[in-house]
């Protein structure tokens, strides 16, 4: 049986490929690196341009609310209020990651 870590999810699942699913108003990127994330889903913004995400590591950030983090688990804890746990299996079975053997 295979063990569920970061390491293992972010290798699965490409941050430009999570970020396209979960961040409906993102524009679709046209490089890598600092992107346009859209509206900041941490607020209420209605101006684009001050969430960008970075589609190689997942970090994110928000010049106007200040929310920030390092990677694509980070965004989905703070997006959703799950534990790191509850965030790994979720992702996981969002994006059919495995075959469900995690502990």
């Amino acid at each position: 049986m295979r063990r569920l870590t970061a390491s293992v999810l972010k290798a699965a699942l490409p941050a430009a490929l999570y970020y396209a699913r979960v961040l409906p108003t993102m524009p679709t990127p046209t490089r890598a690196g600092w992107v346009d994330g859209g509206l900041c889903p941490f607020h209420a913004d209605r101006h684009r341009g001050n969430f960008r995400v970075h589609l190689t590591t997942g970090a994110y950030g928000c010049f106007a609310c200040g929310a920030k983090g390092g990677d694509i688990l980070a965004f989905h804890q703070a997006s959703t209020g799950q534990s790191f746990q509850g965030s790994l299996r979720d992702l996981a079975e969002q994006f059919r990651l495995g075959s469900g053997d995690w502990p």
